[in-house]
């Protein structure tokens, strides 16, 4: 049976695909987003990707007026709107803790009193801090950490006790959360809040930790693609500087006139 499900930051990269997933599946779309101008662009318009069939209501997560037109008559929410990006978490403290963390409680209160049934929020791989790793014994090793000093020495590698490197293994669900910048965090806040509120009202709760996703409508401003738009230049420039290479080949191969 379709249902009408408000997505929170539905007009940006991940949101804007669910939204066309939803719609393809026979659902009824709303969009909160605040069209952020580091995302969106200083003249924060209704993006040209957004489907035609997919209501925008532009507005703050953190305004409760905005969240309660948002989320009237919705069956299930899916909450993505949130300031992203480890580095800039870091300078921007009090718009990633009021965003995050102020926006995400706004929504819950919004859930709470409209008995919203189903609610799935965006948290980050971020929450797992390095990861796990094993030392020179096999034995595993959770929340190491480089120090100033070995980070101004350019030593990349995460070393245990005896100085050895760690060796890096996968990271299991159930690792402790090292959290070690205010955007993971907030992100970290934003799971637990939801969880905690969807036990005590009766609300369906699933936080799923994001890892790097990259591909079309990601903006390359935006401070969470950070590394990916690194790659990406990278990739660019080397592509260009053997596109010249073989170009100055083909040029001094040709008989002079």
């Amino acid at each position: 049976m379709p249902s009408q499900i408000l997505i929170t930051g539905g007009a940006g990269f991940i949101g804007s695909h669910l939204a066309d997933a939803l719609l393809s599946a026979g659902h009824r779309v709303r969009l909160l987003d605040d069209l952020n101008p580091q995302v969106h662009g200083p003249d924060r318009r209704r993006p040209s990707y957004l489907a035609a069939d997919a209501e925008l209501v532009v507005g703050d997560v953190r305004d409760r007026d905005a969240v309660g037109r948002a989320i009237r008559g919705v069956d299930a929410v899916y909450h993505f709107a949130a300031r992203i990006g480890v580095g800039q978490s870091m300078y921007a403290m009090a718009d990633y803790a009021s965003v995050n963390t102020v926006g995400t409680a706004v929504l819950l209160e919004a859930v709470a009193k409209a008995h919203v049934p189903r609610l799935v929020v965006a948290s980050s791989m971020s929450v797992y801090g390095e990861g796990a790793y094993c030392d020179s014994s096999g034995r595993l090793v959770h929340g190491v950490t480089r120090d100033i000093d070995q980070l101004r020495r350019r030593d990349w590698d995460l070393r245990g006790e005896d100085g050895r490197r760690l060796v890096p293994v996968p990271t299991p669900e159930a690792k402790t959360p090292a959290l070690e910048s205010i955007y993971a965090l907030t992100k970290y806040d934003q799971e637990r809040s939801s969880l905690l509120v969807g036990r005590a009202y009766g609300v369906k709760v699933s936080a799923l930790r994001f890892f790097n996703v990259f591909g079309p409508r990601q903006a390359l401003s935006n401070p969470y693609t950070g590394v990916l738009a690194i790659f990406a230049s990278r990739l660019l420039n080397k592509a260009d500087k053997y596109r010249q290479f073989i170009s100055a080949r083909i040029r001094s191969r040709r008989p002079h006139s």
